[in-house]
């Protein structure tokens, strides 16, 4: 049975640990665990782990800025795909975020994530043509 719980500070190594070995996620500076933890305790309760026996076998990072929710790096151990164990983890990050007052929120996909954006697709999701993301690293680190 998958069991859903909050994100905490302690899931942060096993998180990241799942994170790097899923194809489609990419890590930076930010994804430090320090920063992680400072990102959960910004949007208590939002993010959230799945665990079969113990072992996660999903995460995600969800968050808002008081106005758009923000979803970062799902991902669901392959040996547990195809179960709707990311579809059920999207759900409880959306309705924490309704929960907020969020009415709205965003994701990125790398372009050439083919599975992901039909994993989003599936779900409900639409891509936009209409913007363009642009960055800026504020402490000169180019892998900010």
């Amino acid at each position: 049975m998958t069991r859903y719980a909050p994100m905490t500070a302690d899931d942060i190594p096993e998180a990241l640990a799942l994170w790097s070995a899923s194809e489609g996620v990419g890590l930076r500076g930010a994804d430090e665990p320090g920063e992680l933890a400072r990102y959960l305790a910004r949007n208590p309760g939002l993010s959230i782990v799945a665990r079969e026996d113990g072992r996660m076998v999903g995460a995600v990072l969800c968050g808002h800025d008081g106005r758009r929710g923000y979803l970062h790096h799902l991902a669901v151990a392959a040996s547990h795909r195809r179960r709707g164990i990311g579809a059920a983890l999207v759900e409880r990050c959306l309705a924490g975020l309704r929960g907020d007052g969020i009415a709205k929120c965003h994701l990125m996909v790398y372009h050439h994530n083919q599975a992901g954006q039909a994993f989003w697709r599936r779900i409900g999701w639409h891509a936009r043509d209409d913007l363009l993301i642009m960055s800026r690293n504020l402490t000169g680190d180019s892998n900010a």
